[in-house]
C-alpha cells in the first residue's frame, strides 16, 4: 500500500540508506505524482547521493505541491549552498525560519556562512565529507497517507496519467545536467500538441515542428554554456507565433542568461548582425571593438556613445549609446578599446549596457 512504501523510504533514510530510498522510490513515481511527502524523499536521498539534477527537480515539485514543508526548503538551501550559489542559499534559511523560528539547522547555516571564510570551506567540506552537517534529518511520518480505496484510486490514475508521468520522467533524465534548472523547463504535452497560434502579426512565422524543435535547440545551448547562441533562438521564439505558454518558458530560460565575461564569453554577435535586429540579440554579450565620444558621468554611472570599428580613426560601423555602472576615467576619447556589454534592443531600439572595458594600447 502507498502508507508502507513511503514509511519504508522514510525509515531507509533516517538509517542512511539513501541510494536504497532512490530505488525503492524512483519507480513509484505514477503513483505519487501528486504527494509532496514522496517528491521531499527522493529529493532529499538525491541530494545525499550527489544527484544534484534529480534532487533539483524533486525537492522543486516538493515546494510546489507543499510551499510551506520545511524540511523542502532547508533541502533546497544546502543544494544551492553546495552549488556555490550563497545568496540564494541564504535567502532560502531565511525563509526556513520565517516558517519555523526556532529551526536550529537553519540558524546554525546562516551562522556558518556569517564567516569570514564560510566560501572557501564549502569546497573543503564537500569533498572531506563534512556538508551533511547542512542536511536536515530525516523523521519519521507515522500520519496515514491513505486509506485502500485512494490507493485503489491511485492505481487507476496510473492508467490515466502515463503521459504526464512520462513527461515528468522526461524532465528528471534531462535534469541530470550541468545546469539542471534549465533542463528542469520541459514543454508538457499539451504545449508540444499544440505549439502554434493562428492569425496575428509576428516577426517570424514558425511551423509546428520548427517550434518545438527550436526550444529544444536553445535549451542544448544553454546546457553547453553558449548563452549567445541560444538567446537569439529564444528571441525568435518570443518573436514568433508560438503558444503564449511556450513563450512563458522561453522567458523562464532566458532568465538564467550569465552576465557577460571577457573569459567565458561564445558566440558573441557581430555589430551588423545586431544592428539588422536589435530584438533578435536581446540579452547577447558582445565584445566590440571602437572609440567613445560625447562621454558624460552621471551619478555613478557614465554614458557615452560607442564609435564602432572606429579603432585606426578611418573606418566607422556604427554608433551606439552606452551605459556603463562604472567607467569614469576608464572610458577615454583618446584610445581605442574594447567593450564587454549587454545587447538592449527589445523594442528594436539598439543600446548597450556596458560591463567593461579593455584597452587596445
Amino acid at each position: 500500500m502507498p502508507r508502507s512504501i513511503l514509511d519504508r523510504a522514510a525509515r531507509l533514510s533516517a538509517r542512511g540508506k539513501y541510494g536504497e530510498v532512490v530505488v525503492l522510490l524512483e519507480p513509484q513515481l505514477p503513483i505519487y505524482r501528486e504527494s509532496a511527502r514522496y517528491y521531499q524523499l527522493l529529493g532529499s536521498a538525491c541530494l545525499r547521493t550527489g544527484d544534484s539534477g534529480g534532487a533539483y527537480t524533486y525537492l522543486k515539485r516538493a515546494e510546489q505541491l507543499d510551499p510551506r514543508n520545511v524540511d523542502t526548503v532547508l533541502c533546497l538551501a544546502a543544494l544551492q549552498l553546495r552549488r556555490g550559489e550563497t545568496q540564494k542559499a541564504i535567502e532560502l534559511y531565511l525563509q526556513a525560519q520565517e516558517l519555523r523560528p526556532d529551526d536550529a539547522l537553519a540558524a546554525k547555516s546562516l551562522a556558518f556562512m556569517r564567516r569570514e571564510d564560510a566560501e572557501e570551506r564549502i569546497p573543503e567540506l564537500v569533498e572531506k565529507g563534512g556538508f551533511e552537517r547542512f542536511y536536515p534529518r530525516e523523521k519519521l511520518d507515522r500520519r496515514v497517507f491513505a486509506i485502500a480505496g485512494v490507493a485503489v484510486a491511485a492505481a487507476i490514475v496510473v492508467w490515466l496519467a502515463v503521459p504526464a508521468v512520462a513527461g515528468l520522467a522526461r524532465k528528471v533524465a534531462e535534469a541530470r545536467s550541468p545546469r539542471p534548472e534549465i533542463a528542469a523547463i520541459a514543454l508538457s504535452d499539451t504545449e508540444r500538441e499544440s505549439p502554434t497560434e493562428t492569425g496575428g502579426v509576428y516577426s517570424y512565422v514558425l511551423t509546428e515542428k520548427e517550434a518545438v524543435s527550436e526550444f529544444g535547440k536553445a535549451k542544448s545551448l544553454f546546457e553547453a554554456y553558449r548563452d549567445n547562441a541560444a538567446l537569439v533562438i529564444v528571441n525568435r521564439l518570443l518573436l514568433s507565433n508560438v503558444s503564449p505558454s511556450i513563450k512563458e518558458k522561453a522567458r523562464t530560460l532566458k532568465s538564467y542568461t550569465n552576465p557577460p565575461d571577457f573569459r567565458t564569453i561564445k558566440d558573441p554577435p557581430s555589430y551588423a548582425e545586431v544592428a539588422k535586429d536589435p530584438a533578435l540579440y536581446d540579452g547577447c554579450s558582445i565584445l566590440w571593438k571602437g572609440a567613445a565620444a560625447n562621454i558624460e558621468a552621471k551619478d555613478g554611472s557614465t554614458e557615452f556613445h560607442f564609435l564602432v570599428g572606429y579603432v585606426d580613426g578611418q573606418r566607422l560601423d556604427g554608433i551606439v549609446p552606452v551605459t556603463m555602472a562604472a567607467g569614469d576615467g576608464l572610458v577615454s576619447g583618446n584610445l581605442p578599446f574594447e567593450l564587454l556589454g549587454r545587447v538592449h534592443g527589445a523594442d528594436g531600439n539598439l543600446r548597450i549596457e556596458g560591463v567593461a572595458v579593455h584597452p587596445l594600447r
